[in-house]
């Protein structure tokens, strides 16, 4: 089955990783992607860029916000796409066929799909089954996770009142609701930016 893909970028000043992260989704072999950039008015240069590769950007927002999670939940407002991904300023994808290789996996099955990640010394695997207590030590890397539309739909946004952590409540909220199907795929779909 074909599913539209969502690919939301936020970025605030960080001109060199928004390219970066730029080429990575505009080189994807997947060709049903709807790309969208959430820019918190920045003032480095990184609206030069988004002038520079507008033609391949379906929706960009420059404005100022309150956070990452709001502007995280402005792109989940926008979003078109059956799944969406949040591929932030600074992260790349492993390779042009990533998308592809992932969303065509065996695997690929569920509410909120994760995989694996790559940095610049090593690599981050996940489990394939997840318990509560997991959340208690660690979370799922957004920049590897797809989440089917009705998540947000079902439970909610991000809570913008927590200024680091929204992502591991939102996971939390979701798993302990016995709503939401996880489901691992041992692809590691991004290389992380430890400097973000």
């Amino acid at each position: 089955m074909k599913h539209k893909i969502s690919i939301i970028t936020i970025n605030l000043n960080d001109k060199e990783g928004l390219e970066k992260t730029i080429r990575s989704v505009v080189s994807q072999t997947y060709n049903d992607v709807e790309f969208l950039v959430i820019d918190g008015a920045s003032t480095d240069g990184s609206l030069d860029v988004l002038e520079h590769y507008k033609e391949n950007i379906h929706l960009i927002i420059s404005e100022k916000d309150s956070g990452i999670y709001n502007a995280m939940n402005k792109g989940i407002k926008k979003a078109t796409g059956d799944y969406l991904l949040f591929l932030n300023s600074g992260d790349v994808l492993t390779a042009s066929t990533a998308i592809e290789d992932f969303v065509t996996h065996k695997d690929f099955v569920g509410d909120i799909i994760y995989g694996d990640y790559k940095f610049e010394n090593g690599e981050k695997i996940y489990p394939d089954t997840l318990t509560p207590f997991y959340f208690l030590r660690t979370s799922l890397p957004h920049q590897s996770t797809f989440f089917k539309r009705e998540v947000f739909d079902t439970m909610g946004l991000y809570d913008e009142n927590l200024k680091i952590a929204s992502d591991r409540a939102f996971y939390i909220k979701c798993f302990l609701s016995n709503q939401i199907q996880f489901q691992h795929v041992n692809y590691a779909l991004s290389l992380f930016d430890l400097q973000g």
